[in-house]
């Protein structure tokens, strides 16, 4: 019996994992206040998803799959905001995240970079 527990619980992980591996973007809606709590949206998407979302409370999140962009929302956001923002999201192209993913990896390689060179500096005085 433990041994399934065992198993389901990996399992379950796993695929949270893999599906936050995919993850586009997270964006926290409070009272039509928009927050990024994971991964990019272009300037413009993020306007435009600001005024869809006025005076809402909930999560939308992006996942890259085969097809494209899919776009899910949680909280209180209503079917035609969730289609609205749907509509939104097929408006930019799907290079513009992997473009943006890519940068932000670079970046992050960089600054993990300069900070370990920064340690060994330091260890040298």
């Amino acid at each position: 019996m433990w041994t399934a527990l065992v198993i389901l619980a990996v399992g379950i992980a796993v695929v949270l994992w893999l599906r936050r591996g995919r993850r586009a973007f997270a964006v926290r809606v409070v009272n039509g206040e928009l927050r990024v709590v994971g991964g990019w949206l272009p300037g413009p998407m993020l306007a435009d998803y600001r005024s869809a979302l006025r005076g809402l409370t909930g999560l939308v999140e992006g996942h890259f799959e085969e097809g494209g962009l899919r776009v899910t929302v949680s909280g209180g956001i209503d079917e035609f905001v969730e289609q609205r923002l749907r509509n939104i999201a097929r408006l930019y192209p799907m290079a513009t995240f992997r473009a943006s993913r890519k940068a932000e990896q670079q970046v992050l390689r960089g600054t993990a970079a300069v900070a370990l060179m920064s340690a060994a500096a330091r260890r040298d005085d």
